[in-house]
């Protein structure tokens, strides 16, 4: 048995919450595990890493449940992010609408514009009414999900 460090509740050994008050418990094996701080050793003889590869353009799952971290690279001229399974970014919440936006490139880069949606297309927490162009790290929001965007 196991107490619950919120409730005080005795618990089975392995459950992960507490079934009288919902808290998470900890895990005494993990506790057990911890690491100490990593030393890197610096040898001025040593030819620097390469740069590692470029990331963007791409749109990046900031906020969303499940999906926070999901990653889409805007590899066409066009991407259109919807509820529609067409759409190249599928966002499957009724908060969307079947085709919400687009993506599209231009010569000054990217630019978003909402597609007549009915909750509207935000871009950093503002209501768009036209085309906006992107800029690195902007926060684009598409019904209840919110997408960084990646130069």
């Amino acid at each position: 048995m196991v107490t619950c460090p919120t409730c005080r509740a005795d618990r089975p050994e392995g459950d992960r919450f507490c079934g009288a008050c919902g808290s998470p418990i900890p895990d005494p094996a993990a506790a057990a595990q911890a690491t100490g701080p990593i030393e890197t050793v610096v040898d001025a003889g040593v030819t620097p890493p390469r740069v590692g590869p470029r990331l963007g353009p791409a749109l990046a799952v900031r906020v969303s449940g499940g999906r926070t971290g999901e990653f889409f690279a805007l590899e066409a001229e066009v991407i259109t992010i919807g509820r529609s399974p067409a759409c190249d970014i599928f966002l499957d919440d009724i908060t969307v609408s079947r085709v919400h936006a687009r993506v599209r490139t231009q010569a000054g880069g990217w630019v978003v514009a909402d597609d007549g949606s009915t909750n509207g297309t935000y871009v950093n927490r503002r209501l768009i009414e036209g085309p906006e162009i992107l800029g690195d790290g902007d926060e684009v929001q598409v019904g209840k999900f919110r997408l960084v965007f990646i130069a």
